[in-house]
């Protein structure tokens, strides 16, 4: 950057005219290269001298009484630049309107001396004024660098805590980002389900028709037509019921023959059981494909307790199907 624009930019930050993105750059250099501190202290030391001595414009003089002079400290120095200021012109006049007026004789013969007493007083003045303003300009010195390394300290955690707010509102934009991707994975999910068609309910496997029979025991075949069964063709179990006496708790044994003898179906142990007015009754379930077109012999045997099977009755009966 040119010398020029440098001084105009520290120009403008001690008159408050640069916008605080600028400021802050320009107080980070201050901090860190000791050149433009000078440059600045420089820049600072001329304005408040323009400034005692009448020479800004009225628009820098507004500008710097607004801003600058708004810190107790710069009030202070500008009014000890003006008092330094007006004893030193005020010494030199003094010195120079108390001359006493010689003729030119004395005057070079003055000159020829070496006291030189109003002089020498004024000189030593100035020289005191100088020594005086120099150490409050080191002194003030000192205490801008401290400022600045105060503004540059509240700069550095201002900035700490707004990256700090930044990265706490990036983390909420991610989990909103997120939740909203979740959401909307949900709700697709939710419209597949609602579109796919009902799936029909499984078939409740038929149960198996029936047919029941109460059969009557006849002992000898010749005594008469064996009873007939008529099973329908669609039927799949035959239940077959036959009255006993008694209630105790006997087994039974059934088995069923052709009348030619060939056995087509048994069942070892049977129990009866209470059916209403029919007492004890054994009842047995027999695939009605077992029972084809035919006549047949159930025999019903009581089991003695030795295991050995006694006839109770046996049953003659005529199966047809329609």
């Amino acid at each position: 950057m040119k010398p020029e624009i440098q001084e105009n930019l520290m120009h403008r930050y001690l008159l408050g005219d640069l916008p605080e993105s600028e400021t802050t750059r320009l107080e980070a250099e201050f901090l860190t290269d000791d050149e433009r501190f000078e440059q600045m202290w420089e820049i600072e030391n001329r304005l408040v001298d323009s400034y005692v001595r009448g020479r800004l414009s009225s628009e820098d003089r507004e500008s710097l009484e607004r801003h600058y002079l708004a810190s107790p400290v710069h009030r202070r120095r500008v009014a000890l630049a003006r008092n330094l200021i007006e004893r030193a012109d005020g010494s030199s006049a003094k010195a120079i309107a108390t001359e006493p007026k010689y003729s030119w004789w004395t005057r070079l013969s003055e000159k020829l001396e070496i006291s030189l007493a109003p002089w020498q007083f004024a000189l030593t003045a100035a020289m005191l004024l100088l020594a005086a303003s120099s150490l409050w300009f080191f002194i003030d010195r000192t205490r801008l660098h401290h400022e600045l390394a105060r503004l540059k300290a509240e700069s550095e955690a201002r900035q700490s805590r707004e990256q700090a707010m930044a990265d706490l509102i990036a983390a909420a934009r991610g989990q909103s980002e997120k939740l909203i991707i979740e959401l909307e994975r949900l709700r697709a999910e939710g419209n597949a389900i609602a579109q796919q068609p009902t799936p029909p309910a499984p078939a409740q496997a038929p149960r198996p028709s029936s047919f029941s029979f109460l059969l009557s025991p006849m002992l000898m075949r010749s005594g008469g037509d064996p009873q007939t069964l008529t099973i329908p063709l669609k039927t799949d179990l035959v239940r077959l019921r036959m009255k006993v006496e008694g209630e105790d708790a006997r087994r039974f044994r059934v088995s069923v023959r052709t009348v030619e003898g060939r056995q087509i179906w048994n069942r070892q142990t049977v129990k009866p059981r209470i059916d209403g007015a029919n007492g004890a009754v054994i009842t047995v379930h027999i695939p009605a494909g077992k029972l084809i077109l035919g006549d047949y012999i159930l025999t019903l045997s009581s089991v003695k307790s030795t295991g050995d099977p006694e006839e109770v009755n046996r049953y003659f009966f005529r199966v047809i199907k329609r």
